[in-house]
């Protein structure tokens, strides 16, 4: 399969179970800083995170599914374990790099602890599509598209999520 800026890619069970199950415990012992005290935007409050070095195994295995499934070589990677809470409203927004992947660690599964994807419709940004949480679920998008956390809406807990900005 060949990467399309129009794709948002789902794939399921990502990690390998033993690497799944070492990133799932790591989470436990890594200290997640907010991301406010770091960019002071107001909409950061909610996000707490831990930048990953190249050689972190989750890494190491995202490069190798982009070079092996999706045929595209990986030039730059920046990747974080993300902490985000139960919010009030969507944070839409875009990301710097070309492609976006989030991979669902920790939390329920829910709707509404996933992402969501808008469209502009007059003015508005609106919710267009929308991708459930579910632990070890890897999700592919251009990092343009907007997009944002459905932690606001009813039933929203707290996640742990793996994300990826790549060139």
């Amino acid at each position: 399969m060949k990467w399309n800026k129009d794709l948002i890619i789902v794939k399921d069970n990502f990690f390998n179970k033993t690497l799944f199950k070492k990133i799932y415990a790591d989470l436990d012992r890594v200290k997640f800083v907010n991301r406010f005290t770091k960019i002071k935007a107001n909409k950061q409050r909610i996000y707490f995170d831990v930048l990953l070095g190249r050689d972190h195994p989750g890494c190491i295995a995202l490069k190798s599914f982009f070079k092996d499934e999706l045929g595209v070589n990986v030039k730059t990677l920046l990747s974080y374990y993300f902490l985000s809470t139960k919010h009030e409203e969507p944070t839409i927004h875009t990301d710097l790099y070309k492609i976006n992947c989030i991979i669902y660690l920790k939390g329920k599964s829910r709707i509404n602890n996933g992402t969501g994807f808008y469209e502009k419709n007059g003015r508005a940004d609106v919710l267009n599509s929308h991708i459930g949480f579910k632990e070890n679920r890897a999700v592919f998008f251009r990092a343009n598209r907007k997009h944002a956390s459905l932690q606001f809406a009813e039933g929203a807990t707290g996640r742990y999520i793996m994300t990826n900005f790549i060139k």
